[in-house]
């Protein structure tokens, strides 16, 4: 049976999804961006990262037990990506309950020390995508002007950088036979998908059994 395309936000907003919640002002638009992003109703890259216990985590095993929420987070240890880590703790606990499993993925090393924690104490599986190689499958790596510093002026024997390659935050919920089901990109790093339209994706799946 075929995934039926459940939500990709191509133009529209998803149902029910506020409109006031919004990112913090300062984080920078990605333009172009939302022509190469993986939609809904397109199979999901595979993927082989550690999380933070030094364990393999692997798209293809994970979707053996059911479907895979995908996270992919800025992480650039804003008041905001803070508090996204912290509601994501909740989110976990009922993904779990639907028979899923939620995992988030962070180019930018993931600090979390301003929550007073340790990333070994979060309940859910946190991959450092350090080359950004994950990201990029799934068309969500662009090129940003790199902040001014030693760098860019080829000071202390490095070489000049004029750009960077950032990741933008994204949500795919992909069925346990790899296609993915719902996709939310934020192309403008200041929305996030509300955890029940999330919910309810799984539970449409479920239906499916």
């Amino acid at each position: 049976m075929v995934t039926r395309l459940i939500w990709s936000n191509d133009r529209s907003d998803p149902p029910d999804l506020s409109a006031g919640r919004s990112r913090s002002p300062d984080e920078a638009d990605t333009p172009g961006l939302g022509r190469h992003v993986m939609r809904a109703g397109t199979k999901a890259p595979d993927f082989r990262l550690a999380d933070q216990h030094g364990h393999r985590v692997t798209l293809s095993e994970l979707l053996l037990r059911g479907p895979v929420v995908l996270r992919f987070c800025r992480n650039e240890n804003t008041a905001t990506c803070v508090r996204e880590f912290s509601s994501l703790s909740v989110l976990h606990h009922d993904v779990e309950r639907l028979g899923a499993a939620l995992v988030v993925i962070a180019v930018e090393p993931f600090d979390p020390h301003p929550l007073g924690k340790d990333a070994a104490s979060f309940p859910f599986p946190i991959l450092p995508d350090k080359k950004g190689e994950v990201a990029q499958s799934y068309g969500l790596t662009y090129q940003a002007p790199a902040p001014k510093g030693p760098e860019i002026n080829g000071t202390n024997d490095n070489p000049k950088r004029e750009h960077e390659i950032l990741s933008a935050p994204a949500t795919y919920v992909v069925d346990p036979t790899g296609l993915v089901a719902l996709a939310f990109v934020d192309v403008e790093c200041r929305s996030l998908l509300d955890h029940g339209q999330i919910l309810m994706a799984l539970e449409c799946l479920g239906k499916r059994k």
